[in-house]
């Protein structure tokens, strides 16, 4: 498997994965997928990232491992790679609802939060509010609406 080098929007994405992207957009108002670039993150991003993390979503772009970009665009796994791509892009949402600033500051107190609360950097990570939302939001559309 060779990576691709190349970024594609969230719409081709989702397309490709057999999603109708006026469905995502329901659950994503604020959030156009034809607009939404999904670029493979450079090996130095990836240094700053948590072990196990394969997407990061910024207000301007959602990045991922090389291996996730070639894998959506290979259509492997099209329901998990479904639910991954519509995950970040409620994060696009919450940072447009939120603003960047506010999502981040909560997002960071969140975490902070949960590790003096004795929780180890998983269990903290995965109690932050917008995760906890961005998986539900992406579980409740894959079940409903999923790949084709």
């Amino acid at each position: 498997m060779r990576p691709i080098r190349r970024s594609l929007t969230a719409a081709a994405a989702l397309s490709m994965l057999g999603v109708d992207v006026a469905a995502v957009v329901a659950v994503v108002p604020t959030v156009d997928p034809a607009r939404v670039r999904i670029v493979p993150a450079s090996q130095l991003f990836r240094r700053f990232w948590a072990k196990g993390i394969v997407a990061v979503t910024m207000p301007w772009a959602v990045y991922v491992t090389p291996a996730v970009l070639h894998r959506i665009t290979s259509s492997d796994d099209r329901h998990g790679l479904a639910r991954l791509v519509v995950h970040e892009l409620v994060h696009l949402h919450q940072y447009r609802t939120a603003g960047p600033l506010r999502h981040i500051g909560r997002y960071v107190a969140d975490y902070l939060r949960g590790r003096r609360g004795g929780l180890g950097h998983w269990d903290a990570y995965l109690g932050i509010e917008a995760e906890v939302e961005a998986r539900r939001l992406a579980a409740e559309f894959a079940d409903s609406q999923g790949p084709r």
